[in-house]
This record gives C-alpha cells, structure tokens and sequence, in this order.
C-alpha cells in the first residue's frame, strides 16, 4: 500500500518556499514547514494541512537531526525532502570575511547536508511510498559572477554533492532532483532580506559592486520568473503530472533550469565548456603516455 505524500520543506518564510508551502496546501498535501524562526512561519497554522516547525539550517548535526526525528513522527512518514533554505553574502573575494563566507558555506551547503542526512536512514528503511530529495540550487551552481562568488561556491557545492547523491542512492529507489532557478520576482537578492553587502568593502572593487548592485537593482519587476509558475512546474515534477510527465515519461532528470534565463546561460556554460576543451584538445592530450 503506497504512503500519501508528506514534504518537509526548508526555509519557507519567503519565495520559493512560500509560495511551494501554499500551493501544496491549496492541494491538500501535507507539508512540515520550517524556517530559522517561527514568526515568519505563524501564519500557516491558520492552513488546514500545514504543520510548522523552526529549524535553523546553522544548528549542530545532533539538534538538526533530533528535529528531524520528531517531524517524521507527525504523520509518521515523510516522502519529500525539499532542500531550499540558504542566503547570499555580497562581495567580492577579498572583501568578504573568512567568517562570514564559513557561516554562508554551514547554511546553504552543510545546512542542507545535515537535513538531508538526517533524512536518508528513513528513506532507506522504507518499502512504501516515495523517497524524494529535491535540493534549490541555483543557475550560480553552474555560471559564476563577480560579487556573488562565495554564493556561487556553495551552489557549486551543491551541484556536486547532490549529482553524487544520486548515483549512491539509485539503487535504493530515492530519487534525487536539482532545481536551477534563474532570477524570479522574490526578494531573495534584495539586501537586507537574504542577502547582505561586505562589511569591509575595498574601493578597488567599487566599480564591480555598483555594477552588480545597479544590475539587481534594475532587474526588479522585469526579472522574467513567475515564481507562482515556477513552484507549479516543481510540483509537477515531484508528483508526475502536468508538463513535467509529457517530457520526463516518469524519469528524474539530475538537474532542471527554471527560468528562460536559466536555460540561456547554461546553455552557454556548456557550449564554452565544449568549445575550450576542442580548441585545448591537443594541448591536454599531449600528457598521455606514449605506447
């Protein structure tokens, strides 16, 4: 007998996560919804098939883990990891502290880590039911940009861990997705809501910041993704249904770009990624022994 879905969802104040976390509920769907404090959050017990509970992604293994423990026991199952929690420090390299690039690193990759940990003995236990991990990348977790490199990292991290995930996994029946979001209408770029600005900023590196920041800035309404949409299209690929069964046939993809943009730029990466191997073709060969 197959379990009904349950999605824990992380960092769900805001954005992506917000808007997953009423959707779902609008479904009637189960979700645990976290977030690092609960005042974001306390609206959703007014949602019929909403539980909350405060879970900061910067907590040690063993609290993150024991949160974890009492979540399953709600509904005494869990099908849906949905890893999306995380925050930007702007700057560039030598502007941001070692500190405050560490602290960005234990949210957004080893937050998450430790979540997805603490998830994995209960999907490997089960015969029943799903056993799904989606992780938010980012399109910073394949192209790289002046100001947000620290953020970019950890996506970059990301991308590398889960792609792993997913072959160690695969024989045990979980499923492992990356979303790459371009940028959509949230707040996550304004500073002050998730991202912060350097607290040493080196005017060398003036010029860079107020190109970057003008850049966001001006992004604004016109950024192209309607994250309602966006949340729709992810639900479809968690649940099989809608434009994502007519392309998958029921297959996981490792990676999906959300967003125009998105699709554009990792394009590009990957086209510069082939075009630099076959003009440096010759030059990598050459270190190959000679039989």
């Amino acid at each position: 007998m197959s379990l009904p879905n349950v999605f824990f969802i992380t960092g769900t104040a805001t954005g992506f996560g917000r808007e997953l976390v009423l959707q779902l509920n609008a479904l009637k769907q189960k979700v645990i919804a976290t977030d690092r404090t609960i005042d974001g959050i306390k609206d959703y017990e007014q949602l019929e098939h909403v539980s909350i509970m405060k879970l900061d992604l910067n907590s040690d293994e063993e609290e993150i883990a024991g949160i974890v423990r009492d979540a399953i026991k709600i509904h005494g199952h869990v099908t849906h990891l949905i890893n999306n929690g995380a925050y930007s420090v702007n700057g560039c390299m030598e502007e941001v502290s070692l500190t405050d690039a560490k602290n960005e690193f234990n949210v957004n990759y080893w937050g998450t880590i430790k979540v997805t940990n603490a998830f994995l003995p209960h999907f490997r236990g089960r015969t029943s039911g799903e056993k799904f991990i989606t992780t938010f990348s980012s399109i910073a977790g394949i192209q790289s940009w002046p100001y947000y490199g620290y953020y970019c990292a950890s996506k970059h991290a990301i991308e590398a861990s889960f792609e792993a995930l997913k072959l160690e996994t695969k024989h045990l029946g979980i499923k492992v997705l990356l979303i790459e979001p371009g940028y959509f209408r949230t707040k996550f770029l304004q500073e002050g809501v998730h991202a912060r600005p350097p607290k040493n900023p080196v005017s060398d590196y003036a010029p860079i910041c107020e190109f970057m920041t003008k850049s966001v800035t001006d992004m604004g309404a016109s950024k192209l993704g309607d994250p309602k949409v966006g949340c729709e299209r992810i639900i479809e690929l968690l649940t099989n249904t809608g434009l994502a069964k007519q392309i998958s046939n029921g297959e996981i993809p490792t990676r999906v770009a959300l967003g125009s943009d998105s699709c554009e730029n990792i394009t590009k990466k990957g086209q510069e990624l082939i075009d630099n191997a076959n003009r440096w073709k010759e030059f990598s060969l050459s270190t190959d022994f000679k039989n």
